[in-house]
């Protein structure tokens, strides 16, 4: 293993400890780049790994910013996404996968700020359509999460209609995350994306994942929450840019 792809490894799990307690967009930069240096299939279930052991500080930091009720309405659309995200990477090909994550990302970026002016005309959907939100975008969130771990977007642009504050914000992406990586594990082992050779990838990133994790923890509180918002958009965009072009 060369020392630029050792470094590489280094910056991926840094990036995940990050997204994890602080700016969660980048986590859809840790599935690019990742994908640049092996088939983008094997590298779900290296970074499905990284992804549990940087949500264990996470769920740590966050354990009493949570909304249990809000997130167990979303189990059941949750667990449908990931069995159809689990049929779909059973028969796609990297190249289709690539693309497809890419596109929904664009699409979901693009969603938010109409979502965002229809609440300035007190047409607030996430109101007035509960269970219908819940149900796309909980789906949507699993789907995307099983064949990429990439359900960030989805989530985040749900959570962020709902006017959450950051640390609610975070401690619910934390847990979600958690609960929704644990489910997948054994899908992903199913699919044959995790054997002993990932691990030659998962060790030299272990040890940046809490680096980045409490790095994250003291930059949090000094984010206003506008500007979270805007660079979690900027970053998933770049990153479904990233993937349709790559």
């Amino acid at each position: 293993m060369s020392l630029s792809l050792i470094l590489l490894l280094v910056l991926i799990g840094f990036l995940i400890g990050l997204s994890k307690t602080a700016i969660g967009g980048v986590g859809m930069v840790n599935a690019a780049l990742l994908a640049t240096i092996m088939p983008a299939k094997e590298s779900t279930g290296v970074l499905l790994v990284l992804l549990i052991f940087g949500d264990l500080f996470a769920i740590g930091v966050y354990r009493k910013h949570v909304e249990w009720k809000m997130l167990q309405k979303l189990i059941w659309p949750v667990i449908a996404g990931v069995i159809v995200g689990a049929y779909f990477l059973s028969h796609s090909s990297d190249e289709s996968l690539k693309k497809t994550i890419g596109w929904i990302v664009l699409l979901l970026v693009l969603f938010y700020p109409i979502s965002q002016r229809l609440q300035k005309r007190e047409l607030d959907i996430s109101l007035r359509y509960p269970k219908p939100l819940r149900v796309v975008f909980g789906s949507m969130a699993g789907f995307m999460s099983m064949v990429a771990n990439s359900g960030g977007p989805p989530m985040s642009i749900y959570l962020l209609m709902r006017r959450n504050s950051v640390m609610n914000f975070l401690g619910n992406t934390a847990w979600f995350f958690f609960a929704i990586n644990i489910f997948k594990l054994p899908f992903t082992l199913g699919l044959g994306l995790l054997d002993f050779e990932s691990f030659y990838y998962i060790f030299p990133a272990l040890p940046s994942v809490p680096v980045g994790a409490i790095l994250g923890r003291k930059l949090v509180d000094k984010i206003d929450l506008e500007i979270f918002q805007k660079i979690t958009l900027v970053t998933a965009t770049a990153a479904g840019l990233n993937l349709i072009l790559s």
